[in-house]
């Protein structure tokens, strides 16, 4: 028990201070920082998203817990533009309330985190007799950010306990993990508690309990249906919406759709007496599913007006909610403004490869744009192909934990290649993996984690492949 203890004070101390030890083995670091600092820096890179998710979740959890409806209304007032929503927190002086609240979601989770994943590295440790790792400070804290607020804390230690032991620990530890510890958890609870993580409410603590208060608001004033607790990327997952079908939802903010003149026709057939521009919400609703105007599924309208919201920028899903992050997701994956500010950090200190975040964003737009274009053609100009091709490609990157998957999983260095040409390569295949399955699987919305698996799977055969071309063209020299 001694040894345990001075090894974690070990670790604290060497943490925060300069290290006099000499280490003799693996990981080694070709730079005067070492693996402590680089730890601290990449956790530093992540105190932003960090903020995002405490403040975001606060604020969700204060406004769907509470059953004032002056504060209701007032908040779906305000919630369409994000410089609205914060004159609406200064305004009703809720910065405190939304700061405790997000604190007490987010602590327990990451306070988890650490004291599982730092059992099990200092198990390890004191088995092999060395030095304990600070991997898990990063580890631990990325696990928490790529978690919903509302998993059962039991969950967590499940997740982070195997995702630690099979991902690392039976590898050799830090240095050795061929795969991403944090994303092996997260995969592990996704395939093993999937009502859990791809839930429609990811709001406070306890989803019944917020489902519950949804149900006595609505009950109570009809007009909070307009209230969405879903992930912006549950709208990706329906393949069965048409463009013509979102185009013609669209019309109620933009009269520029580029089928309008067929939706026009569509229209004249349906009823000879209405116009386009002059719909009313519910006449348009009747159309749109009417067997003879557009023939929706009336189960399908509501997911069609959030794919609509998505894709022309209006209300809640609008690009800026989106930029800075006041929409429902995982903790820490909301927020792209707090993710590009770690981004930054992990640039300007040298820790991350902007050659792989550039070949992941490179696949990505490449392959979303591929399907874009392919949206628009057939007949009709392709007024019958799914409407989720026709996302415009920079969307994908506003959405989801695409953004945070390139940032912060696909540039760690252990999981990820050596070679440039090489991360080039491996970046090219985790863009194009991860619009593959969240446009063509509708099952599953999300591919950035699958993506990332498959590449650190690839990650040492590229490098040995980079490093053969590489010798082949030097004895050629």
């Amino acid at each position: 028990m001694l040894s345990i203890l001075l090894k974690l004070k070990e670790a604290g101390k060497s943490f925060i201070r300069e290290s006099h030890i000499q280490i003799t083995s693996w990981p080694f670091i070709r730079d005067f920082v070492d693996l402590k600092r680089w730890m601290a820096l990449v956790v530093f890179s992540l105190i932003p998203c960090t903020i995002a998710a405490i403040l975001n979740n606060g604020l969700l959890s204060v406004i769907y817990k509470s059953h004032d409806m002056p504060l209701l209304k007032s908040y779906l007032s305000h919630r369409d533009s994000f410089g609205a929503l914060c004159s609406f927190v200064l305004q009703e002086h809720l910065l405190l309330k939304i700061i405790f609240e997000g604190l007490i979601i987010f602590l327990p989770i990451l306070i988890i985190c650490y004291i599982v994943g730092g059992f099990w590295e200092v198990l390890f440790a004191t088995v092999r007799k060395k030095e304990v790792s600070e991997g898990f400070f990063v580890t631990g804290l990325l696990i928490a950010l790529i978690l919903p607020s509302t998993i059962p804390y039991w969950m967590v230690v499940v997740g982070v306990s195997l995702g630690i032991i099979i991902s690392k620990e039976l590898f050799g530890g830090t240095g050795y993990n061929i795969y991403n510890p944090a994303l092996v958890c997260r995969c592990i609870l996704y395939f093993a508690y999937p009502s859990f993580m791809t839930g429609d409410v990811w709001v406070g603590t306890n989803p019944q309990v917020i489902q519950q208060n949804i149900r006595e608001i609505k009950k109570e004033n009809h007009e909070f249906d307009i209230m969405s607790t879903e992930s912006p990327l549950v709208t990706l997952a329906n393949n069965k919406i048409t463009r013509l079908q979102v185009d013609a939802i669209g019309m109620l903010w933009d009269n520029k759709v580029s089928l309008g003149p067929l939706l026009q026709a569509k229209l004249y057939n349906y009823d000879k007496n209405l116009r386009l521009g002059s719909l009313s919400p519910h006449e348009l609703q009747q159309f749109v599913t009417s067997p003879k105007g557009l023939a929706l599924a009336p189960d399908q309208y509501s997911a069609a007006m959030d794919l609509a919201k998505l894709q022309f920028s209006h209300g809640v899903l609008s690009n800026s909610n989106l930029f800075f992050g006041s929409q429902i997701g995982s903790l820490g994956e909301t927020s792209k403004i707090a993710i590009i500010i770690g981004a930054l950090i992990l640039l300007t200190t040298g820790v991350a490869s902007i050659h792989t975040m550039l070949a992941v964003a490179v696949g990505a737009l490449l392959t979303s744009y591929t399907f874009y274009a392919f949206s628009h053609l057939g007949p009709l100009g392709g007024a019958f192909n799914p409407a989720i091709y026709a996302l415009p490609p920079y969307k994908h990157f506003l959405i989801g934990s695409l953004l945070f998957g390139l940032v912060f999983m696909a540039t760690e260095p252990v999981t990820s290649p050596y070679a440039t040409s090489a991360k080039w390569l491996y970046g090219i295949i985790i863009g194009f993996l991860t619009i593959i399955i969240r446009l063509i699987n509708p099952a599953y919305p999300e591919g950035v984690m699958l993506a990332i698996l498959f590449g650190n799977t690839l990650s040492p055969l590229l490098d040995h492949a980079a490093i053969t071309l590489y010798r082949r063209r030097s004895r050629v020299r």
